[in-house]
């Protein structure tokens, strides 16, 4: 009989709390939860004695406070080789959540392969993935889908990245992330991953100047996760100028439709607060410019932090901005910095050229005039920082002095009577978002005590 041919609904089974009603024979045994998703599969000579102390029994002990859990299991003969290949056949199988966890107690929640994925492009497209093209032809290798991530010479988003896969990893699923490559100090030590979604591969490599393509990019859907996508257009340039390219990818193509259609579980927005109408946004957007003589109309709101005043900015499409007016103030204690003399653009550029991330790599500042609908009020000569971009230069601990700097890093700073407006705000965006303090409603002053 084929290993997928066995029906785990038929084998005999206990609840996890009746483990002492356990036979004493060798066996493959599997732990399942009410809904039938296999958590964990094993192997024993003895099932009883296995389970008086199981390493895993306090973790399932208490995901079965809610979830009640059960142990099946496929009676074998006494071979330690035997049960040992059967075990491995099973896993591959069927990919139990807890055989790819460390063993911590206690786990609180199981994580679906489908949430795991989708959090992970979630994350990844914060740090301007792109989709590079889909691969369908099954050969040697799986489909593919191809990610790239964007470096410029020797920089790049890789530390973020290798953080944001290695918290999913934590994740008691059965999605995980392998890292297969590692560039050698000399050219970055960028990273190279990929995981594997029912037969589907998904391969997460860099790519140099990939900012210059960014503006042309269009947008596609991987697993309900929207991120930016090569065109078709740019695919077949790009291929037929690299002969690289032309030889390793002679099968890929733009992506058009989701190999992995999924419902969106969720937004994974910051959302810290008890507010129940706080709002879900995107983090960035770089704004169109506007027809000469014409207007950009916004709304505002106030955000109070520790006695720091924000004003934050929205568009007609729940976009949200600083004024930099707003961000020189916090910054250097003075108003209305003149744009020539105060060298505005050249500064603010130098500073978002020093964050640990190319994110905001060629964006374009422009200063325009907007018009404030509820309060009638009309400002010239705006500059505006996309809300995401101000909270990354206002929490950048890199332009404090030591020993300032590695207190605020350690999260050990102690706040001080004479604080200034930039190191309260810093200190307290290192543990929290100002997107979590955004209301529908505006004109409103919130605060955070």
């Amino acid at each position: 009989m084929l290993i997928k041919d066995i029906q785990l609904s038929e084998l005999p089974s206990v609840y996890l709390l009746n483990k002492d009603n356990l036979p004493s024979y060798a066996a493959i045994y599997f732990v399942s939860d009410g809904t039938g998703q296999i958590l964990y599969i094993g192997r024993t000579v003895n099932l009883v004695a296995r389970w008086r102390e199981h390493h895993r029994f306090r973790q399932l002990k208490r995901l079965n406070r809610k979830n009640q859990i059960s142990i099946s299991w496929l009676k074998c003969n006494n071979d330690i080789n035997t049960l040992s290949n059967l075990e491995t056949k099973f896993i591959e199988l069927y990919k139990p959540p807890l055989n790819w966890s460390q063993v911590v107690a206690p786990i609180r929640r199981i994580t679906s392969v489908e949430t795991a994925l989708q959090q992970s492009l979630q994350q990844l497209a914060k740090f301007n993935t792109m989709i590079f093209g889909f691969d369908s032809i099954s050969g040697e290798e799986p489909p593919t889908i191809y990610l790239f991530y964007p470096v410029y010479g020797r920089r790049g988003v890789s530390r973020g990245i290798r953080s944001a896969l290695k918290n999913i990893n934590k994740k008691a699923s059965s999605l995980k992330w392998k890292k297969y490559h590692t560039e050698p100090k000399s050219l970055g030590k960028f990273g190279y991953w990929e995981t594997n979604y029912k037969g589907i591969r998904i391969d997460l490599t860099p790519a140099q100047e990939l900012v210059n393509v960014m503006s042309d990019s269009t947008r596609r859907t991987v697993a309900g996760v929207e991120l930016m996508a090569f065109s078709s257009q740019q695919l077949e340039i790009l291929i037929e100028n690299s002969p690289d390219f032309k030889e390793e990818f002679s099968s890929l193509e733009a992506l058009e439709e989701d190999p992995i259609p999924l419902e969106l579980a969720s937004k994974l927005q910051p959302c810290q607060g008890n507010n129940k109408n706080v709002v879900e946004v995107e983090p960035w957007e770089e704004l169109e410019p506007m027809p000469e003589g014409e207007v950009r109309v916004m709304s505002r709101q106030f955000l109070s932090v520790d006695g720091v005043e924000v004003e934050v900015c929205a568009n007609d499409n729940g976009k949200y901005f600083v004024r930099h007016n707003v961000y020189w103030w916090i910054e250097h204690r003075q108003k209305n910095p003149h744009p020539q003399y105060n060298c505005i653009i050249d500064n603010l550029k130098a500073a978002v050229d020093r964050l640990p991330t190319i994110r905001w790599a060629g964006y374009k500042f422009r200063f325009e005039t907007i018009f404030f609908n509820e309060d009638d009020v009309e400002v010239e000569d705006i500059l505006l920082l996309p809300l995401a971009m101000f909270e990354e230069l206002i929490k950048d601990t890199l332009r404090f002095r030591s020993p300032l700097k590695e207190t605020i890093q350690s999260g050990e700073y102690q706040p001080q009577p004479n604080d200034e407006a930039n190191i309260k705000l810093c200190v307290w965006l290192q543990h929290n978002s100002l997107f979590s303090l955004l209301k529908s409603t505006t004109n409103e002053s919130l605060s955070m005590q």
